[in-house]
């Protein structure tokens, strides 16, 4: 077996180091001509010239295999602009095309960026595996159907879970107890993605019927008049109070086909972005300082990140010129 130290071969070397020493010393001890040699070793007449002249310039060190690699790669991604790939895969944890929309590369460019360095994949957040290809539905007008969901979510003790402390920390079992968790109401605008979120300590129906009423009254104040809503058939959806409710606002509730989460996927999608941009993308000291980055989280998702699925455009530029000054 080969020690780890053996100089590895190129993959196509018709020769070993040893077999171009006996093939030089056919021309410049033995007197062979170089079309003889190159017949005796079943080469090119230019490969016994190349070796004989590595050979007469730097000894048997010349007959060592060299690096493939170029000297200069003019056309090379630029070290800062690597540098700017990894850092938004570090700290926002998108794919490839997204990263390839925001920096103007290809995406199978950044794709070879994020493996040579480590980050091809993403290992939190429960990515799904595409098995096909994308079928997308997509409503016409603002507002014309909101999806709506609740994201359950485990609460953070003061001083950090075990993120921050390690697994099996003193007292871990009764801090997760105490802390509970953190139920986050989400609305998302079909049309343009535009998201409304709130966290709460529970899902009951009077807390689901609350947040659809602000919701509402909010998409009612960036111009988005709410035209149907659809949820799942959890049990805050099927009470009479979110009927009422949904009623009150002028909104029409459609329910999700059973055993078919696909039928709300834009806002099972936010979630996903959810987790994996915000509550998990840095090991939180408290509850506190989690709920208090999520408004920042919020504007930033409506605002500032672009959406593959809107040709790369951000929700709130797709009604930015009826967009109210306090909204913007």
């Amino acid at each position: 077996m080969a020690n780890a130290t053996t100089p590895r071969l190129h993959p196509n070397a018709p020769l070993t180091p040893e077999g171009r020493r006996r093939m030089v010393r056919c021309v410049t001890n033995d007197g062979w001509t170089v079309e003889a040699t190159a017949q005796r070793f079943q080469v090119d007449a230019k490969t016994v010239r190349k070796w004989r002249n590595r050979w007469l310039a730097e000894g048997d060190d010349g007959l060592r295999d060299r690096s493939s690699r170029p000297h200069r790669s003019p056309n090379r991604t630029s070290r800062q602009l690597r540098r700017r790939v990894m850092r938004l895969r570090l700290k926002r944890r998108w794919g490839a095309d997204h990263i390839a929309f925001e920096v103007g590369l290809a995406a199978s460019t950044v794709q070879n960026i994020l493996n040579r360095a480590g980050l091809g994949r993403l290992d939190r957040g429960d990515r799904a595996t595409n098995r096909g290809p994308v079928h997308r539905y997509q409503r016409d007008t603002p507002g014309e159907l909101i999806h709506v969901d609740v994201k359950k979510l485990a609460g953070i003790p003061d001083g950090g879970g075990w993120r921050v402390r390690g697994r099996g920390y003193p007292g871990e079992d009764t801090a997760s107890r105490r802390v509970g968790y953190r139920y986050i109401h989400t609305a998302v605008d079909d049309r343009t993605r535009i998201a409304y979120s709130e966290i709460h300590t529970d899902e009951k129906a009077v807390t689901a019927a609350g947040f659809w009423h602000r919701a509402a009254t909010w998409y009612q104040a960036i111009g988005i008049q709410p035209e149907r809503v659809i949820t799942d058939n959890g049990s805050c959806y099927r009470s009479g109070l979110w009927h009422r409710t949904c009623a009150a606002t002028g909104t029409k509730v459609n329910k999700t086909r059973p055993r078919r989460p696909q039928t709300n996927g834009k806002v099972e999608r936010f979630h996903r972005i959810l987790l994996e941009e915000w509550a998990y993308i840095r090991p939180w000291r408290s509850e506190t300082e989690r709920a208090e980055a999520y408004a920042g989280f919020i504007h930033f998702y409506n605002h500032h990140r672009a959406h593959g699925a809107l040709g790369w455009a951000t929700p709130t530029s797709l009604i930015r010129d009826n967009l109210p000054e306090e909204h913007t």
